[in-house]
């Protein structure tokens, strides 16, 4: 069958839903579907993102011009958005009619548009959720719940997901708010998102060499959080812990964007005792060295946002066999995956001395061995990329037929 994809990022930016929609692209088209992605040319954290246009994969990749990199201010955000899904409204017209349309709800409301798309009136259309618009509206606090603009765009993400084929949610928790939008519960499933193979650490050396470039010591405890530094993400328990640690605690890395990269850079710059160290995305190829060469993980979610978002940050620790150290409200995937695996700590929002003793515990390199093996072991029953997107795969074919 003939299969569109719709995304605004795709590798080689480093975006995760632009990772994850290749595997799936390249799933699909292993199972021998017809497969265009529909994607911009913008980057994402300020790297460049410009790949080719034309057969990837055995996939045929449509770039629908930039937007911008995403660490922009959130109305130049929007505008980028709107700019993206106007071409794609365009690009569709010399698009032959797929089978199935699967649209990320990145940016938001983009399988609304899909909808109305005249070329794919009638096709069968899956929404793979990322964020639950416009709840992440609401908890950010530009929204109120009660305001006629809540309403309306509340009532618009509810028509789009009572008319589309099936829904794919990322974990319970989201699959639970989604719930009372989607016309029937047979429809809605929900799969985590993956990281790399669980396939435990990088081999050693490329692990030195990782840890040598970033000036990290041997024998060094290195606390990396890595990835996009969100709204819908804690920051300040971090923060408060490695100054009052100060130069007598480890080493606290944030490697990625977002928008609390700023706290984190003011931090650094007032108290440069407290060790923290920013740096930027590693492109996909460096990925599983970077993750490997620290020793723990850090993980957030704000309660606010419990259900609307599911960063991938547990799967992505857990592949490397490295342990997380999650701060969050426990009903939350991170903070479930994290103590069903016994791959971990969760810490409550605010308690900073539960971090603390956390963060002792995850001194000791066999504590830290043992919850990363337990982790790995989580990561490949429930993590793993091929079986993930086989099973996403499953879901898209069943929509079209």
């Amino acid at each position: 069958m003939r299969v569109a994809l719709l995304n605004q990022f795709y590798p080689p930016g480093v975006a995760p839903t632009g990772q994850a929609l290749q595997d799936l692209a390249r799933a699909l088209a292993a199972r021998g579907h017809e497969v265009h992605v529909l994607c911009s040319r913008g980057s994402y954290g300020d790297v460049p993102a410009r790949g080719p246009e034309g057969r990837e994969d055995d996939v045929t990749v449509h770039r629908l011009g930039g937007s911008g990199p995403a660490r922009l201010s959130l109305a130049r955000k929007l505008a980028g958005h709107a700019a993206f899904m106007a071409r794609l409204g365009l690009a569709s017209r010399g698009l032959a009619r797929p089978d199935v349309v699967v649209a990320l709800a990145t940016p938001p409301f983009l399988g609304l548009l899909a909808s109305f798309v005249p070329r794919w009136r009638g096709v069968a259309r899956v929404e793979w959720v990322m964020d639950v618009y416009p709840d992440v509206l609401a908890a950010h606090g530009i929204l109120g719940r009660g305001a006629a603009p809540f309403r309306f765009l509340e009532s618009r993400s509810r028509g789009q997901l009572r008319s589309a084929a099936a829904v794919i949610a990322l974990g319970p928790f989201m699959a639970r708010a989604l719930a009372p939008r989607v016309a029937d519960p047979w429809r809605l499933t929900w799969v985590p998102l993956w990281a790399e193979a669980p396939s435990g650490p990088a081999p050693a050396e490329a692990v030195a060499q990782m840890r040598r470039s970033r000036g990290w010591a041997e024998g060094e405890t290195v606390l990396l959080y890595s990835g996009n530094m969100g709204r819908g993400h804690r920051i300040a328990e971090f923060m408060d812990a490695a100054e009052k640690l100060a130069p007598s605690g480890p080493r606290w890395a944030f490697l990625g964007g977002g928008p609390r990269r700023g706290e984190i850079e003011a931090l650094a710059r007032a108290r440069p005792e407290a060790r923290v160290q920013l740096l930027p995305y590693e492109p996909r190829e460096r990925l599983r060295a970077s993750l490997s060469a620290a020793d723990v993980h850090l993980a957030s979610l704000s309660t606010p946002w419990q259900g609307l978002i599911v960063p991938s940050k547990v799967q992505a620790a857990f592949a490397v066999a490295r342990p997380v150290i999650f701060v969050g409200p426990r009903d939350s995937e991170g903070a479930a995956w994290t103590l069903e695996s016994g791959g971990g700590w969760v810490v409550g929002e605010g308690d900073g001395t539960g971090l603390l003793a956390a963060v002792d515990q995850a001194r000791d390199p066999q504590e830290r061995w043992r919850r990363g093996q337990a982790g790995l072991a989580f990561a490949r029953a429930h993590f793993d990329p091929a079986t993930n997107t086989e099973r996403i795969a499953r879901v898209v074919e069943e929509a079209a037929r």
